[in-house]
């Protein structure tokens, strides 16, 4: 046989068998996460937890991902969309909802020429007219398979989706599967987005994005492409970027890797985020000041030791304060507290004490003039001892001295430096000067007008304000520690009544309520509020402002805490 000949046959074999064991390896791959979804149909129990989507939506997604040229690419993503609108109907949140459109995007972007296109463009436009309340964006998907798949099955619905939605034709609409526009500036319009900041920890980072006004927005996630890793970006009704916000800003904490701004159109700020890995997000917006908040989670990157961590000040914004707490942990402490160490429980290594309000920010004040911001603070710094002391853990402040710190800053202190509680004290306030007592809050659904009036005082917003949070509410508890938040409420509740009832006369018992408190947002541990008693009431504030009264506060909390601990222990060991 020519050697010729047998080159030949050797070079259609270099290129054929890769291309054949890539088609097998992508069907076994498709097969497996085409199982593992029908298994997750077919249990009804199964359905009930998110991680079991989310595994599912990451099967499909990983098909696409390493073998994009494969047949099964395009089944992959229609049913990665399926699976994604499948726990939006669990889950009822947003970027479930838009994950699904993402992944029908894709699909129609990538491969127009599947028989699946046209089915997913009428899903995506379906989605977002019915579930995201985006019709002009629904319109834009409808009228793409009328133009691009005219004798689709899927083409008669979406002529009528197209008729239905007319209206809408003249909208500024960004499709989401676009790549930004280029970054640019403008001087342009009425609001400005001021500041941009972040704070980043394994697993999870935050970004601020603070607003010189009210401002609507919308959120969009590009899934990762050839050569493109995914994109989080949001659109803010905004007409100019203030000259100190720069342009790019290099992050690179193993989750973000760059943060852009721009003016992409006219009265339209573009905030970028460029993922290395993602998991999940979490957008809602602040007031007083106005900002829009980013939560986004990935792959941990980083393993926390049980000793101190060394704390770096935050890649943006590294005046701001948040910078100056997270340094280090104060070396002395003004407050000293003879007691025997004890060793602490195994699975508490890390406790975040937040001192509510401060610098600009009195809090309530007193009949007397005794501000919160002070008691609480004095209050922290014993409360910080005694964990210390009798717990043996580390105990980290979110502020030391009297400094403002924005309320979103002090729950990203407590992801990011792992803990596993975190406490924020307050004191009560109302306009009956004789109301008094105790009460301890975590994250839910505000049930009374009462729970609702204190959020809306420790929020700094209104009866109103605080009734719009509650429809984000269910977006953000979905990965909350709120059966261990009750708990750990229930415990301090129980212990501050007990403790400080056998102290001091007429402590009354105001149990422990669920509200919707944005101090408590996105803490990624169990997380609880605590109103130690009611400055407004004459008595109360002078026991506030009392050495003992915040001694003894501070030993029930500990005590409550060690119980907690130990509950915990039993019961992950059932």
């Amino acid at each position: 046989m020519p050697t010729r000949f047998l080159f030949g046959i050797f070079l259609i074999l270099i290129h054929v068998l890769p291309v054949s064991a890539a088609a097998d390896a992508g069907e076994q791959a498709f097969s497996k996460a085409k199982s593992a979804y029908q298994q997750l149909q077919n249990s009804s129990k199964s359905k009930l937890y998110r991680e079991n989507w989310v595994r599912v939506i990451e099967g499909f997604e990983g098909v696409v991902h390493k073998y994009p040229d494969t047949a099964h690419a395009a089944d992959g993503m229609y049913l990665g969309g399926k699976a994604a609108e499948g726990l939006f109907a669990i889950s009822k949140r947003k970027s479930d909802a838009q994950q699904a459109v993402d992944f029908y995007d894709r699909l129609t972007s990538r491969y127009a020429e599947s028989n699946l296109a046209d089915d997913a463009g009428y899903l995506a436009g379906l989605i977002l007219e019915q579930s995201l309340n985006d019709r002009p964006g629904a319109y834009v998907r409808y009228k793409k398979v009328v133009d691009n798949h005219p004798t689709g099955d899927m083409a008669a619905l979406c002529r009528e989706g197209e008729k239905r939605l007319r209206s809408y034709a003249s909208a500024d609409v960004v499709l989401p599967n676009a790549v930004p526009a280029p970054v640019s500036r403008s001087v342009s319009g009425t609001g400005e987005v001021s500041q941009v900041r972040s704070w980043s920890s394994p697993g999870y980072t935050r970004v601020v994005v603070e607003l010189s006004q009210p401002a609507s927005y919308s959120v969009h996630l590009l899934g990762a492409e050839k050569g493109q890793q995914p994109r989080l970006y949001v659109d803010i009704k905004a007409g100019s970027v203030a000259d100190q916000v720069p342009a790019s800003t290099k992050v690179a904490d193993g989750l973000l890797q760059n943060i852009r701004v721009g003016t992409p159109g006219k009265n339209q700020v573009r905030v970028v985020l460029d993922l290395e890995t993602f998991k999940d997000y979490k957008v809602f917006s602040l007031e007083n000041p106005q900002r829009i908040v980013i939560d986004v989670s990935g792959e941990q990157t980083t393993t926390l030791q049980a000793a101190k961590p060394e704390l770096h000040a935050p890649v943006v914004g590294s005046g701001d304060a948040i910078a100056k707490v997270l340094e280090k942990t104060p070396k002395e402490k003004p407050l000293k507290v003879a007691l025997p160490p004890i060793t602490r429980p195994a699975n508490l290594r890390r406790i975040v004490v937040d001192a509510g309000h401060g610098g600009k920010d009195p809090g309530a004040i007193g009949p007397s003039g005794v501000m919160e911001k002070d008691v609480t603070l004095a209050m922290a710094k014993r409360l910080a001892v005694r964990l210390e002391n009798e717990l043996g853990c580390q105990v980290v402040l979110t502020r030391d001295k009297d400094i403002f710190l924005p309320l979103e800053e002090r729950t990203a202190i407590a992801n990011r430096v792992g803990a596993d509680l975190f406490i924020s004290l307050h004191a009560n306030a109302s306009n009956n000067s004789n109301a008094q007592g105790i009460e301890t809050y975590y994250l839910n659904f505000s049930k009374n007008d009462k729970a609702a009036a204190v959020a809306a005082r420790e929020n700094g917003t209104s009866l109103k304000q605080v009734g719009d949070l509650e429809l984000i509410l269910f977006d953000l508890m979905a990965n909350a520690k709120i059966n261990e938040s009750s708990r750990l409420a229930a415990e301090i509740q129980k212990s501050l009544v007990g403790h400080l009832g056998r102290h001091f006369p007429n402590v009354k018992n105001h149990g422990v309520r669920q509200g919707p408190f944005y101090v408590l947002l996105g803490a990624n541990m169990p997380s609880v509020l605590v109103e130690s008693a009611f400055i407004s009431n004459k008595m109360e504030e002078s026991r506030l402002g009392d050495s003992k009264y915040q001694d003894h506060a501070a030993t029930a909390i500990a005590r409550a805490v060690r119980t907690f601990s130990q509950d915990s222990k039993t019961i992950a060991n059932k």
